[in-house]
Parts: C-alpha cells; structure tokens; sequence
C-alpha cells in the first residue's frame, strides 16, 4: 500500500514539474517573439539573445522577418527536460519598418 501511494506522489509531483516547465517554455517562446517582431531585420539574433540570456541550454528557430516581406513571425523554443524536450511555438506580427512611436 505504501508503495502505491509514494508512485501516485511522485508522478503528481513530476507532472506538476512538468506542467511549469512547459509554462516557463512557452514564456520564452513569447518573449522571443516579441523580442524578434521589435527587430524584424535581425529576428534569429533578437530571439536568440533573448533565449540565450534565459536558457543556455534551450534551442531556437525563427522563421519570417529578416526582411522577407512577409509579416508574421514564427519563433519556436525546445529546452531540456528531465524526460524528454519541451517545445513551445509563438508567432506574432513584425513591427512595421521605418515607422518610430
């Protein structure tokens, strides 16, 4: 019986890990798309940067901006996890170009 009840503990626990780290996923992903729609010229950079200072070991792909002329900009971050690899997807419209507030 109390072996069952510590396996019910631990996987509650480790979804709840789970859970907030896929949170805190998804939290980059947005703050490096906002990041790369500011700076639509240098997205991968923007978003990167952005990524890097957070995670050192999560990954970032930036697809859009860079002057392509398309206006939607799609940032993807996969981090580490104890598991398997979390991944969380932001898109979001670039900034206009030329254009000061």
């Amino acid at each position: 019986m109390f072996t069952a009840l510590t396996v019910v503990v631990g996987l509650v626990v480790a979804g709840i890990v789970t859970v907030a780290s896929y949170l805190a996923a998804v939290d980059l992903a947005r703050d490096a798309a906002r990041a790369a729609a500011l700076d639509p010229g240098n997205a991968t950079g923007a978003a990167s940067s952005v990524v890097s200072s957070v995670d050192a070991d999560a990954q970032v792909s930036v697809n859009g901006g860079g002057g392509a002329g398309t206006d939607l900009i799609t940032v993807q971050v996969t981090r580490p996890g104890h598991l398997f690899d979390l991944s969380a997807t932001a898109v979001i419209v670039a900034e206009p170009a030329g254009e000061s507030q």
